[in-house]
């Protein structure tokens, strides 16, 4: 348990997620009945290892059943955090999403470089309404570069359903146009276009995008041997 605490010390020196979360008032508020704690039993990490490429580096970390409202996620550098009594028989599927997060972690040139032919640019806070940004729940996978434009004019951004009572997992993703300066409540038809229609998790941001649905130069990146020769937010 003390290696764990040691591990999000080390992760929350990097990225200041969990002061970040502090420091809004909304994801505050969101966050009041949830621990954001190391469990006291880590025997489900040495579980989870079986299924992840022993070349990646990755360490596992089981939380409290109610951090990040028990949504498994990614911490700096390559730690996965996996809350207890996580089912095992969705581990395969789940760490091989959180693996993609890793990577886009450690590859982010690469990612940038891909998106970027895509249809997908980095957005900054200031292209986005003051207005929006305080209801924007934040996302330990894709903290670390926040904000995507698609097409260079529209905003995906995950709001909470509700700014005076939010739940981490109620959330409806709006596209913030930055040539109309609007909200709109539908993704672009470009958008639509190319990926079809796809539920809000999918949609929030490009990274979970393609967490979510992998293709075949995602799962290239994620390939490798497990750590068990007889042999997953």
């Amino acid at each position: 348990m003390r290696q764990a605490q040691i591990l999000l010390d080390k992760a929350e020196n990097i990225d200041s997620y969990v002061r970040a979360c502090k420091d809004s008032a909304t994801n505050a508020k969101a966050r009041i009945f949830c621990q954001y704690t190391p469990w006291n039993d880590q025997t489900l990490a040495a579980t989870a290892g079986q299924f992840i490429p022993v070349s990646k580096g990755v360490q596992v970390v089981i939380l409290s059943p109610s951090a990040e409202g028990g949504m498994p996620h990614t911490r700096p550098q390559s730690l996965i955090c996996l809350p207890a009594y996580f089912p095992e028989e969705r581990l395969k599927d789940t760490l091989t999403h959180e693996l993609v997060h890793i990577d886009q972690r450690k590859n982010a040139a690469a990612w940038r470089d891909h998106l970027a032919a895509e249809g997908w640019t980095p957005a900054t806070t200031a292209e986005i309404s003051p207005e929006w940004l305080g209801r924007v729940r934040i996302n330990p996978d894709t903290y670390h570069a926040q904000f995507w434009q698609w097409r260079g004019r529209y905003i995906p951004l995950p709001l909470f359903e509700r700014e005076d009572k939010p739940e981490l997992r109620e959330i409806s993703v709006r596209w913030w146009d930055k040539q109309e300066q609007r909200l709109n409540s539908s993704p672009p038809a470009s958008f639509t276009q190319k990926y079809g229609s796809l539920g809000p998790s999918s949609i929030e941001h490009p990274y979970e995008l393609y967490a979510y649905h992998l293709d075949e130069w995602t799962r290239s990146r994620v390939a490798g041997p497990t750590t068990s020769q007889s042999s997953n937010m």
